[in-house]
C-alpha cells in the first residue's frame, strides 16, 4: 500500500526531510542546545533534533592537547586526560574536538548527510555511540519491542526533539542489530514498504518533516504492508509528530506508541561517564544549580549541559578554580554567559574596545597582531571612522586582551579560557545589534581570506560563519534570513568558491532552514545573470550537483532553470557537469528521462524551456571517440531513441525560444559523429528526421520543424561553390531529401500515383 504526499504539487510545496545540521555554538542564547554533530566515522545519521548530540564534536576533554595548544594557547591537560587513539575504553564513546571550530566541520557533515538521506547502512560504531548514551525506562523499550515484533511495524510519535530517533535505533538494534537504514525518500514522494528490499533489515522512515501533509489513512496503508516485512524478516519504525499522527493514524493505534521526555538526570549521567575519558557525575548531580537549569529539557540540550561540564574540568586541569566555581561556569555558559556580557558592555562604552573582543571572538585563536588589525577593519566595516593610532598612542595588545578577559598565549595568540565564551560573544552581538548583522557577517566573510591568518584558523572560520549563517535562518524569517544567505555566499564565490558551494549545500539540508533555503534557490536560478552574479550562479549549481544525490527532481529543475537564465559560459559549463553526474547514474537515468518528457509536455513555457536546455547539455556530451554519449544507450534500447526523438522534436518546435549556439552546438556535434562513425550515421539521421516527420503519426506539413533542421543544417555545412560537394553537404542533403520524402503533404511519386 502507498503512502501518498497530500501536499500540492508546486514548485515552493515542496518539503525537506530532517537533515542534520551544522552545529552552532555550544549554547544558544536561550541555553537551548547546539544541534548534533556527525563524528568522523559515521557515514550517515539521525537528525540532531532528536537524537542526544553527538559527542564527538565538542570541545572537550578528549582534544589531542598538543594539537590543541597550538592555536588555542590553552593550558595543556594532564596526561591522564589525554586520549589515546589505540588504547580506547570499551563501551565508552571517544569525543574528538576538530580544531578549533567548536566541532563543525562542515564538509564531513554534508558528506554524512547526504549518505544518511540516501539510504546507505548506518555505520555500526556510530549506532554503538548513539545508544552508549541513550537512557529509556527498560519497560517502555520493552513495550516498542513488543508493538515491532506483533506487526513488524512501529509509529513513534512525539513532540519535537524528545528523542525518536535514538528510539527507533536501539528498538531496531535490539532486533536486525546493526543491518539499520534510513527509507531513501525525496520529499513529497510517495511511499510503501513493498519498495524496501533486503532481509532481516531495520528501516527507519522519518515523517517529522511533512507536517500536517499526512493524508487520512496512512496507519492503514502501514498496516497492509506488515506481510511483506514479515516475510522478509524486517522492521519499519516511522517516526512523525503526535498530532499529525492523530489525523492519519484511521483507528490503527496498536501500531503507535508515544514517547515522553526521558529523565534529565539519567541523560546528563549518560553523557557523562559514558564518553571516553568519563566524568563522575555524581557531584554534579548532587548539586542544585545543575539538576534545576537541567529540569525538563529536552535531551538535546541535556547533552549540551554535559558538554559545558566536560569543557569546564578541560580548562581547568590542575584544579585551579573550586567546584562552587566550575558550577558557576557551567551555568553562566548554559545562558550564553548573557549576564556577564551585559555587564561588561555596560561598563566598556568604547567601542575600541567592543571591537576587539568581537575581532577576538571571531578569529578566536589568531595571532595577536591579527586581531588587532581586524578590530580597526571591523570598526571600519560598521560605519565608525577611527583614526590609526600613531607610535603608542591608545592601549596595546596586552592593556586590550586583559580588558576583553582573554589572555595572550606562549604562542602569541588570543584566546578565551572560558567554556563557550568566544561563540557567546558572537551571540551577543547579534542580538544587541541587528541592524549591523549583514555589516559583521560581510566583514566577517571577508576574514575568512585574511592572509594574515594561519591556514587551518581560516578555513575552521569559513565553518563558524557557516554556522552562524545557518542560525541565523533558523531563527528568522522571510527574505531578510535568505538575503544573509545570498550574500555570504556571493563574496565566497569569487574568493572562496569552495566554501561557497559547502555553505550553499549545508544551508539546503538544514533540518530547520532547508526547505525554505531550497526553494529560494529555485528564485535564484530563475533570475537573469544581471539580479544574480553568474559567480553566485555557479556555485549553486555545484551545490546542486551535491544535492541532486538525495534531491535528484528538485535539483533537476534548479540546474535546468540556471541553464535556461544564463549568458555565462562558467554557469552552463557548471550545468552541464551536474547533469553529466545525474546521467551518469544508471538509477538516476530513467528519472532524468521521465522528468524531462513530462516538462517536455508542460503547457507553461518555463518547465518547457528547462526541459529543452537540460537535453541540450546531455546532447553535447561526447565520449573520447567524438560519440554523443546518450547515443550509447540509444543504440541499445527502443525506448531510449524513442525519448531522444521526442526530446530533438521539442527543440525543433521550441528553436526560436532557444540559445542559437547552444542548439547549433547539439546539431554539430551529432552530425560530425554521424559523419565520422559509419555505425552511428543511420541512427543519427533517423533520430533526426523522425524528430520532424514521425511515420505512422504527423498527417501534415511539420513547417517549423523542418525549416529549424534545414537552418541548422546548412549553418554546418553551408553550400560551397567548388564542386565535387563535400561530405559535409552529402550527408546534408541525404538528411533534407529523406525529410522531403517523408513529408506527408509532398506529391505522391509518379509511379505511385499511377498505381492508384
Amino acid at each position: 500500500m502507498s503512502i501518498e504526499s497530500a501536499a500540492p504539487s508546486s514548485d515552493h510545496a515542496e518539503h525537506s526531510s530532517d537533515i542534520p545540521t551544522p552545529a552552532p555554538p555550544p549554547f544558544e542564547a536561550d541555553g537551548a542546545a547546539p544541534a548534533a554533530f556527525l563524528g568522523p566515522s559515521a557515514a550517515t545519521a539521525p537528525p540532531p533534533n532528536d537524537s542526544p548530540a553527538d559527542p564527538q564534536t565538542t570541545p572537550d576533554s578528549s582534544t589531542d592537547r598538543e594539537d590543541s595548544a597550538d592555536h588555542t594557547g590553552r593550558r595543556a591537560a594532564p596526561r591522564h586526560l589525554e586520549r589515546h587513539d589505540d588504547h580506547t575504553i570499551p563501551g565508552l564513546i571517544i569525543e574528538q574536538h576538530l580544531g578549533r571550530n567548536d566541532g563543525q566541520n562542515i564538509g564531513l557533515q554534508i558528506v554524512q548527510a547526504i549518505n544518511r538521506l540516501r539510504g546507505d547502512l548506518l555505520p555500526p560504531d556510530w549506532i554503538a555511540q548513539q545508544l552508549a548514551t541513550f537512557t529509556r525506562p527498560d519497560d517502555e523499550q520493552q513495550a516498542l519491542r513488543t508493538v515491532l515484533t506483533d506487526h513488524n511495524v512501529l509509529v513513534l510519535h512525539a513532540p519535537d526533539s524528545v528523542g525518536r530517533y535514538t528510539a527507533a535505533l536501539a528498538a531496531l538494534h535490539h532486533l536486525v542489530g546493526n543491518n539499520i537504514r534510513q527509507v531513501r525518500r525525496e520529499p513529497g514522494e510517495p511511499f510503501s514498504a513493498e519498495g524496501l528490499e533486503g532481509a532481516k533489515t531495520g528501516w527507519i522512515l522519518d515523517l517529522r518533516d511533512e507536517g500536517d501533509r499526512l493524508p487520512s489513512g496512512v496507519g492503514a496503508a502501514l498496516l497492509e504492508d506488515t506481510p511483506h516485512l514479515e516475510k522478509a524478516g524486517s522492521y519499519l519504525i516511522v517516526v512523525t509528530v503526535t498530532h499529525t499522527w492523530r489525523n492519519a493514524s484511521r483507528g490503527t493505534d496498536a501500531l503507535a506508541r508515544p514517547l515522553s521526555l526521558p529523565d534529565p538526570n539519567s541523560v546528563l549521567r549518560a553523557h557523562l561517564e559514558n564518553v571516553a575519558p568519563p566524568v563522575k557525575a555524581d557531584r554534579w548531580l548532587e548539586r542544585s544549580e545543575i539538576t534545576e537549569g537541567i529540569a525538563k529539557r529536552l535531551p538535546a540540550e541535556v547533552a549540551a549541559w554535559a558538554r559545558a561540564i566536560r569543557e569546564a574540568e578541560f580548562l581547568d586541569p590542575y584544579g585551579e578554580l573550586s567546584f562552587d566555581e566550575l558550577v558557576d561556569e557551567v551555568v553562566q555558559a548554559a545562558e550564553d554567559w548573557r549576564t556577564q556580557l551585559l555587564d561588561w558592555h555596560t561598563e566598556q562604552q568604547d567601542s575600541t574596545h567592543r571591537n576587539y573582543l568581537l575581532a577576538a571572538a571571531v578569529l578566536d585563536g589568531a595571532p595577536v597582531e591579527t586581531v588587532y588589525d581586524a578590530a580597526q577593519s571591523l570598526a571600519k566595516a560598521l560605519g565608525e571612522k577611527p583614526k590609526p593610532p600613531r607610535g603608542q598612542q591608545g592601549l596595546g595588545v596586552i592593556a586590550l586582551t586583559d580588558a576583553i578577559d582573554a589572555e595572550v598565549s606562549d604562542e602569541d595568540t588570543v584566546c578565551f579560557l572560558r567554556t563557550g565564551y568566544a561563540e557567546a560573544v558572537v551571540d551577543y552581538f547579534w542580538a544587541d545589534r541587528p541592524h549591523l548583522v549583514q555589516e559583521f557577517t560581510s566583514w566577517t566573510a571577508d576574514q575568512t581570506g585574511n592572509k594574515n591568518l594561519p591556514e587551518d584558523v581560516a578555513y575552521q572560520l569559513a565553518d563558524r560563519v557557516t554556522g552562524w549563517a545557518l542560525k541565523y535562518m533558523r531563527a528568522k524569517r522571510g527574505k531578510r534570513a535568505t538575503n544573509l544567505l545570498r550574500q555570504i555566499a556571493g563574496q565566497w564565490s569569487q574568493s572562496l568558491p569552495e566554501q561557497a558551494r559547502d555553505l550553499l549545500t549545508m544551508a539546503a539540508l538544514d533540518t530547520e532552514a532547508g526547505r525554505r533555503v531550497r526553494d529560494v534557490y529555485l528564485d535564484w536560478a530563475r533570475t537573469s545573470d544581471q539580479e544574480t552574479p553568474p559567480r553566485l550562479k555557479t556555485a549553486l549549481a555545484r551545490a546542486c550537483e551535491r544535492l541532486a544525490d538525495v534531491y535528484p527532481t528538485m535539483m533537476l529543475l534548479r540546474l535546468t532553470e540556471l541553464a535556461a537564465r544564463t549568458d555565462s559560459q562558467d554557469v552552463t559549463g557548471a550545468v552541464g557537469h551536474a547533469l553529466t553526474v545525474l546521467w551518469d547514474q544508471p538509477k538516476r537515468r530513467q528519472d532524468i528521462q521521465d522528468q524531462l518528457a513530462s516538462w517536455s509536455g508542460n503547457q507553461g513555457p518555463g518547465r518547457r524551456t528547462a526541459a529543452h536546455h537540460a537535453f541540450l547539455h546531455l546532447a553535447a556530451r561526447t565520449s573520447e571517440n567524438g560519440a554523443p554519449v546518450l547515443l550509447a544507450t540509444a543504440r541499445q534500447d527502443n525506448a531510449q531513441a524513442t525519448w531522444q526523438t521526442a526530446r530533438w522534436r521539442g527543440l525543433l518546435q521550441d528553436s526560436r525560444s532557444l540559445p542559437r549556439p547552444l542548439l547549433q552546438q547539439a546539431l554539430t556535434i551529432w552530425m560530425e559523429a554521424a559523419l565520422a562513425l559509419p555505425d552511428l550515421q543511420d541512427l543519427v539521421l533517423t533520430t533526426l528526421q523522425h524528430a520532424v516527420y514521425q511515420p505512422q503519426t504527423d498527417s501534415v506539413y511539420a513547417a517549423d520543424r523542418y525549416l529549424a533542421l534545414s537552418h541548422l543544417l546548412f549553418a554546418w555545412a553551408p553550400v560551397q561553390s567548388q564542386h565535387p560537394s563535400s561530405a559535409r553537404e552529402k550527408l546534408r542533403d541525404q538528411l533534407l531529401l529523406a525529410l522531403r520524402q517523408a513529408d506527408p503533404a509532398a506529391p505522391a511519386p509518379a509511379d505511385h500515383a499511377a498505381q492508384d
